[in-house]
C-alpha cells in the first residue's frame, strides 16, 4: 500500500519496480509504466481478454449476482432451457469423455488417439471424449423430456428429422468446443476409420457463432497467463497435435475464414500472431482473405506473420520433422505482413517492363486504403515508393488525392472532444470536468446547467452529461461514471484528467468550479445575444424571441 492507492507490478507488462496503481476511492487503475488505464470491467476485458458483456456477467457471477435482462414479450414455454444449454453442453462433453474409459469403446479409441501420438495427459488438457456408434445415446442419458430434447436440438447436439430425432455425432472422437469463460458451446466429431466426412461440427446456435469463436483459446489461456505470440492453424486436430509437442500456443479457426474478430480476440492476449497456412494454391487464397482483415487490426505494438509449409506438409507432420524448436523459430521468422503483401503484390507485374511500376501502386491503392494505422501506412508508403521510382509525397498524392497532415493532438477533434493537456492548461469546461471527476460532490453547487446544450464550446455536451449523471447519483464511483463513455474516444480522454493529481482544497474547488460556471453562463448569454441580433437583421423576431432578447441585453448591461 502506498498512501491511500495500491501498487504492484504491472499484469500488463514486463517491469521490475511497480508502477501499476489501484486507487479504492476513484475505483479505477493507472500504469505509470504503459499507461494502461480504466475500471474494474476494463481490467478483466484486457486481463482476461473478455468482451464487455462477458466481463460483466463474471463480475456478476463472482458476487452472484444475475445480470439484468430486457423482459420479452414473447409467450414463456413451460421450461425456458436457454440459460441451461452451457449445463448441456457441460454434461455431454463429461458423457463423452466418460466413454474413452468405457470397456465396450476405450481400447479402440485409445488405440486411435496413440496412433496419432496423443496422450492420455493431452486427451485430457482438451477435453477429448468420444460419441458412441449409436442413434440415441444422448436421449438416453437425458432422459425423453421434450423441454430437454428440444434443447439439445437447439445446442446441435440432436437432430430433427420427420419428428424424430437422432445424434449428430456418432462414432467420432469428439473435441469440446469452449469460449472464453471455458464454457462449451460446440463440439467437433472426426471419424475414426473411413468415413465422410471426417471432420463434423456442430451448427451455429444461440450461444455458438463460429465467426466470433476460436479452438483452443481458452486452453492456451489456461496453459499460460502471459502468451508472446498465437499460432492460427487450420484445424482443432492440429491445435492438439502442436500441443503434444510442447506447442501451447495455437488456435483454430471453426470451419470459417479468419475474421475481423478472430484478430481482435488475439490481440487481446497477445502483441503478434503468427498465421499458418498450408504452401499451395488453396493456402494462398486463405492468406489473402486474413491479409484483408488483418491490415485494419494492425498498428503499434502490433505485429502479423504469414507462415507457408512446405507442398504436402501439415503442422504436424512438419513438427514432428524438424521439432517444436525449429518450427517456433521458423514461425517467429516468418515474412511480416506487410513483406508478405509486397510480395504478393509484386508476384503479379512485371516490374522490368515500363508500367510495371504503375501496375503495382494501382495493386497497392485498396490494401492501402484499408490501413488505419498512420506509421504503418505512411512506412508502407515509404517502401512502394523506393519500388516505383516516385517520391513518397508524389506517390501519396496519386494514390490517396492527398498529401498525410502532420498528426495532433487536436487533429479530427469533434465539438465535444477532450483533448489531452495538462491540467493547468485546460479551458473552462475541461477544468469543470476535471474538478467534478476528482470532487463530484460539486455537483450540489450546480443548479442552472441546462443551457450547456447550446453553448458552442468544445466538451459543453460532455459537461452537461457528466452533471446529469452526477445529479441523479452523487455517490457514484468514478470507475462507474466514467463508464457511461466505454467505447467513445471521450472515455480514455477522462481517464487521463482522472490520473491527474490536484492540490486545490475542497473550498478552492468549490469557488473555481462557481467561477467558472459564472464565465461559461456569461460566454453562453453573449452567444446568444449575438444570434438574436443576427437573427433580428434577417427579419423580424417572435415575440418570445424579442422578450428574451430583452432579457439577455438587461443580463449583459448589468454586468
Amino acid at each position: 500500500k502506498a498512501g491511500k492507492n495500491y501498487q504492484a507490478c504491472c499484469p500488463f507488462h514486463n517491469e521490475k519496480t511497480p508502477s501499476f496503481s489501484v486507487s479504492p476511492d476513484k475505483q479505477f487503475y493507472y500504469c505509470f509504466g504503459c499507461g494502461a488505464t480504466g475500471n474494474v470491467v476494463s481490467f478483466i476485458m484486457e486481463y482476461d481478454g473478455l468482451e464487455f458483456v462477458d466481463a460483466i456477467e463474471d463480475l456478476a457471477h463472482s458476487q452472484g449476482l444475475e445480470v439484468p435482462r430486457e423482459a420479452s414479450t414473447a409467450p414463456r414455454p413451460e421450461q425456458n432451457w436457454e440459460h441451461d444449454l452451457y449445463q448441456l453442453m457441460e454434461k455431454t462433453a463429461h458423457y463423452y469423455t466418460q466413454q474413452l474409459k468405457n470397456p465396450k469403446y476405450s481400447e479402440r479409441v485409445v488405440n486411435y488417439l496413440k496412433s496419432r501420438g496423443l496422450s492420455g495427459e493431452i486427451a485430457r488438457d482438451f477435453g477429448l471424449g468420444y460419441a458412441p456408434d449409436e442413434w440415441h445415446s444422448l436421449q438416453a442419458l437425458f432422459g425423453h423430456n421434450q423441454s430437454i430434447n428440444k434443447a439439445l436440438v437447439d445446442c446441435g447436439m440432436l437432430i430433427e428429422k420427420e419428428q424424430n430425432r437422432y445424434d449428430r455425432f456418432r462414432d467420432r472422437v469428439m473435441f469440446p468446443i469452449r469460449d472464453r469463460r471455458g464454457r462449451v458451446i460446440a463440439f467437433g466429431g472426426r471419424v475414426i476409420d473411413q468415413g465422410e466426412p471426417k471432420y463434423l461440427n456442430s451448427p451455429e446456435t444461440d450461444i455458438f457463432h463460429k465467426g466470433r469463436e476460436l479452438y483452443g483459446l481458452y486452453e492456451m489461456r489456461q496453459h499460460q497467463r502471459k502468451i508472446e505470440w498465437a499460432l492460427v492453424v487450420e484445424g482443432y486436430m492440429d491445435v492438439v497435435s502442436l500441443a503434444q509437442f510442447g506447442v501451447r500456443n495455437a488456435v483454430a479457426t471453426l470451419g470459417t475464414a479468419t475474421s475481423s474478430t478472430h484478430i481482435q480476440q488475439l490481440f487481446r492476449v497477445c502483441p503478434k500472431i503468427v498465421f499458418c497456412f498450408d504452401g499451395d494454391r488453396a493456402g494462398r487464397d486463405a492468406a489473402l482473405r486474413a491479409l484483408n482483415h488483418s491490415i485494419p487490426e494492425i498498428r503499434d505494438n502490433r505485429e502479423i506473420r504469414f507462415m507457408f509449409l512446405p507442398d504436402g506438409e501439415d503442422p504436424d507432420t512438419q513438427v514432428r520433422q524438424i521439432g517444436a524448436e525449429q518450427f517456433c523459430k521458423n514461425a517467429e521468422a516468418a515474412p511480416s505482413l506487410f513483406e508478405f503483401l509486397m510480395d504478393h503484390l509484386k508476384s503479379q507485374v512485371d516490374m522490368a517492363s515500363f508500367d510495371g511500376p504503375g501496375k503495382l501502386a494501382n495493386l497497392a491503392k485498396p490494401f492501402i486504403e484499408l490501413m488505419k494505422d498512420p506509421i504503418h501506412r505512411e512506412r508502407f508508403i515509404q517502401q512502394l515508393a523506393i519500388q516505383v521510382e516516385l517520391s513518397e509525397t508524389k506517390l501519396t498524392e496519386l494514390l490517396l488525392g492527398k498529401v498525410e497532415p502532420e498528426l495532433t493532438s487536436n487533429s479530427g477533434a469533434q465539438n465535444s472532444a477532450v483533448p489531452l493537456t495538462n491540467v493547468s492548461q485546460l479551458t473552462p469546461i475541461r477544468r469543470a470536468i476535471t474538478l467534478l471527476i476528482h470532487s463530484p460532490q460539486l455537483v450540489e453547487l450546480i443548479n442552472d446547467y441546462q443551457w450547456l446544450s447550446q453553448l458552442q464550446l468544445p466538451g459543453n455536451e460532455i459537461l452537461r452529461q457528466m452533471i446529469e449523471i452526477l445529479r441523479e447519483d452523487p455517490n457514484i464511483a468514478l470507475g462507474a461514471l466514467i463508464e457511461h463513455w466505454r467505447g467513445s474516444p471521450i472515455q480514455n480522454h477522462l481517464l487521463k484528467l482522472a490520473n491527474e493529481e490536484l492540490l486545490t482544497p475542497l473550498e478552492g474547488m468549490q469557488r473555481e468550479i462557481q467561477d467558472i460556471f459564472a464565465k461559461l453562463k456569461k460566454s453562453f448569454t453573449e452567444q446568444r445575444f449575438k444570434s438574436l441580433q443576427q437573427k433580428a437583421e434577417r427579419g423580424p423576431l417572435s415575440p418570445e424571441e424579442k422578450r428574451e432578447y430583452q432579457t439577455l441585453l438587461l443580463e449583459l448591461s448589468s454586468k
